[in-house]
């Protein structure tokens, strides 16, 4: 009886021996196997590379932004809203009657329009506007022609404008086509013309229509001369 009962403390000694070895050994595995997944290097997808990789390089976020066009600058009328000319430019290939509008009576005295006058039809006062992008070279008073401001485009294009009163500019002032100069007042040279502006341009110093400059960008009126 004692034999079995010895024998029986043995063989679980055994049993718990073998247990206890297969743990170990079982433990041992998932440690190694654990190791060695995190040794391993991840691999991470490779980009596409175009073909060519100096070629130009887009931009997603600038393939849907619409081309914006460019708005180049172009010489306008030196007033807004409706408006009358009371006097024309004066032109040997007018007619009678059109040079009659090109003529300033001034007592016994007649002079040739080297402009265009601008006035309303109710006589009334209203702003004036440079033509176009420059430089104001000088504003001064006139006791005939009131205070006349000129302002310099290019080295080959100055706009002159006179029977103003208010400027608003002064000299080495930079403004832009549409700026409003000052406003139109009346003069002693052209009493008959009422409230108005008289614009003068000169290209490469010599006297032009000014209506001939209207709607053309400034490398236009250059190359026209």
């Amino acid at each position: 009886m004692k034999d079995k009962i010895k024998r029986f403390f043995i063989d679980k000694k055994e049993l718990l021996v073998f247990i206890a070895v297969v743990v170990v050994v079982f433990a041992t595995v998932i440690t190694i196997a654990s190791l060695a997944l995190r040794d391993t290097p991840v691999t991470k997808p490779t980009p596409d590379v175009p073909d060519d990789p100096s070629g130009p390089v887009l931009n997603p976020d600038d393939s849907n932004k619409p081309d914006v066009p460019v708005v180049k600058v172009k010489f306008m009328v030196p007033v807004t809203g409706e408006y009358e000319v009371v006097r024309t430019f004066f032109d040997l290939s007018l007619t009678d009657e059109e040079l009659e509008s090109a003529i300033i009576m001034n007592g016994s005295y007649m002079i040739q329009s080297k402009g265009i006058s601008y006035a309303k039809s109710d006589n009334a006062v209203f702003d004036v506007c440079s033509i176009y992008t420059g430089t104001v070279t000088a504003v001064e008073e006139d006791e005939l022609n009131g205070v006349c401001v000129t302002i310099k485009h290019s080295d080959e294009i100055v706009s002159m404008y006179s029977s103003l009163s208010d400027v608003s500019v002064k000299v080495n002032d930079t403004v832009t086509a549409g700026q409003v100069i000052g406003k139109a007042s009346t003069s002693l040279t052209d009493v008959e013309a009422g409230v108005h502006v008289h614009l003068e341009v000169k290209v490469k110093n010599e006297y032009v229509n000014p209506t001939t400059l209207f709607g053309k960008e400034i490398e236009e009126v250059s190359s026209s001369k």
